[in-house]
Formats: structure tokens, C-alpha cells, sequence
């Protein structure tokens, strides 16, 4: 546990905590670097690694259809504690938001290539796409849900939000460059070199994600509910990545796509619930409290798991 904990996630904890020093130092504005993320450097990493990235085996499908399930199996098992503890209304709501959706992005993706290297990078990308996309599908109309502007305003902030989501079309624009045979390490001419320029900006993508991370944890949030986020972080790092094996296993998964499959799914909350739960009004603050106390819980949790699943 502690190699674990020295390999990969003291590299992690460096970077962010540059980011969180930074936030209290300086008046940083988080919704510019939060714009820079998702309509910049995370594009372009999602691009250029499908670009990159050995599609030929099973691996690819069964990660995706793994996130998927994972993220029902946390919704089911939601639900069932709700109707265990009489939970309902936004504190049902709320639990979904910070059970369903890890931190896949900012704090998974690096975690990924310091434990898994470039194979389990690879598949890590997969599994924030698909992340990705039901966060800003599903736990929209999740937060839409438990508010008074449920219905059809859900459902066009769902479609809006998609639309503009340009992780699609990265995945769109690296499909099609596949398909008439580009290869990196044989390319020359224009495309190659337009190619190396989007290469270059997707390596700035991993160190930003993880300031970023740091300057969220250092914006800071008083803890409210505390039996409530005991319990959310319990859904997230312990109870999410024991389902997670089970559900990897029944699917055929073992090696690294295992490993990286159960890292990703015992990730702590996304920090962009807390988006959600601001903008439909869904205990805010409850979510921000989940999401600080999950990321800082999560090192000792991570450096159990990936000390199992290494």
C-alpha cells in the first residue's frame, strides 16, 4: 500500500496540491480554468489518444458498457438505502448526484497512466468518455428531477448541454480520421503536422486536470450533514468499486482493463456535480461537502484498492 501510495498517487498529490496552494494564495477565477478543461485541453486529449489507441480488441467495448453499468449498479444501490433510511426529495437527489458520478477526468485519468501506464491510459479514456457524456445527459435530468423545474426544461437542457459537448465530436473527429487510414507514426505533410499540434496542446491536458483539482479542493466548503456525507462517500469509495469487480468479473474483464475498470469506479465524487447541484438547487451544499471529503478520503481508499487490483 504504501508503493502504491509513493508511485502513483504522491505524483498526483504534488500537482494538486500546487493548485490548491495556488487557489489560496490567489483569486483565481475556477470557471475560466473549468472552460479551459472541457472546451480545450480535454478535447484534445480525448482526440488524440483515440487517434492513437489499439482498437482492435475487446477491451474498448467492454469498458464502456462497464461505466455504463457501473453507474446503474450506484443508482440501484441509491435507491435501495432511500427507501432503507425514508430519504426523499433533494437528499435522494443529492445522493445520486455524488454516487453515480467519480471524478474520472481530473483525478482518473492520471491515476490511470502513473498505475496502468499507457495501455490502462487508453482505456481510462474511454471510461471519461462515457462518464462524460451521462453526466452531462443523465445527471442533468437526475438534478432536473429534484427540482421544481423538472419536465420539458430538463430535457432541453439535456439536449443543449449535449450539443455542446465537444468531447462527441473529438470522438466523432478521431473515428473519421481512423477510417481513412491516418497513422501518427507514418504521417507527414499538413495533417501531421496539424496532428502534432493538437498532440502537444492533449499534453498539457493531464497536469492541468490535476491544478484544477487542487484549486477546487482549495476554494474549500463548510461540511454540513455529515451523516449524509458519510454515508455518499462510503457509496463512492468503498461500497462503488466492490459492485465494480463483481460487475468486471461477470463481463470477462482481468488485467489491466480489471484494474483500471476498478480504479476508475472507487474515484471520488465529480466536482462538477457540484455545477448541478448549484444550478436545479439540489442540497449544494451537501454535494460540495461530499466531493471535499471523498477526494482527501480517497487517498488512503485508492492506495488499498490499487494495492489489490495492481
Amino acid at each position: 500500500m504504501v508503493t502504491v501510495l509513493i508511485e502513483v498517487l504522491l505524483p498526483i498529490a504534488v500537482v494538486a496540491s500546487a493548485g490548491f496552494a495556488l487557489r489560496r494564495a490567489f483569486p483565481l477565477d475556477l470557471m475560466t480554468l473549468n472552460r479551459l478543461m472541457i472546451y480545450g485541453l480535454s478535447p484534445a486529449l480525448i482526440f488524440v489518444a483515440l487517434v492513437r489507441a489499439d482498437l482492435s480488441g475487446p477491451d474498448a467495448g467492454r469498458m464502456l458498457f462497464f461505466a455504463v453499468g457501473v453507474l446503474g449498479l450506484m443508482a440501484l444501490t441509491v435507491w435501495i438505502s432511500a427507501l432503507g433510511l425514508g430519504l426523499r426529495g433533494k437528499d435522494v437527489t443529492a445522493l445520486l448526484l455524488t454516487s453515480m458520478f467519480m471524478n474520472s477526468g481530473n483525478y482518473g485519468l492520471p491515476a490511470s497512466r502513473f498505475a496502468f501506464g499507457e495501455t490502462g491510459f487508453t482505456l481510462g479514456v474511454f471510461y471519461f468518455i462515457m462518464q462524460s457524456i451521462m453526466a452531462q445527459t443523465l445527471g442533468v435530468g437526475v438534478a432536473a428531477a429534484g427540482a421544481a423545474e423538472g419536465g420539458r426544461q430538463a430535457w432541453q437542457s439535456i439536449c443543449y448541454r449535449l450539443i455542446r459537448m465537444p468531447q462527441i465530436y473529438a470522438v466523432t473527429g478521431a473515428l473519421a480520421l481512423r477510417s481513412v487510414g491516418f497513422q501518427p507514426a507514418t504521417a507527414t505533410g499538413l495533417v501531421h503536422s496539424l496532428f502534432e499540434g493538437v498532440a502537444l496542446l492533449s499534453e498539457a491536458a493531464l497536469p492541468v486536470m490535476l491544478l484544477i483539482l487542487g484549486v477546487q479542493l482549495g476554494a474549500g466548503a463548510p461540511l454540513v450533514q455529515p451523516g449524509m456525507v458519510a454515508m455518499a462517500t462510503t457509496i463512492r469509495l468503498v461500497v462503488s468499486p466492490i459492485l465494480a469487480f463483481g460487475l468486471a468479473r461477470l463481463l470477462g474483464m482481468e488485467g489491466v482493463a480489471l484494474g483500471v475498470g476498478v480504479m476508475m469506479a472507487g474515484m471520488p465524487t465529480a466536482v462538477n456535480t457540484t455545477i448541478l447541484a448549484i444550478e436545479f438547487d439540489t442540497r449544494p451544499q451537501l454535494v460540495v461537502s461530499t466531493v471535499v471529503v471523498s477526494s482527501f478520503a480517497s487517498l488512503i481508499t485508492l492506495s488499498v484498492l490499487l494495492s489489490l487490483v495492481r
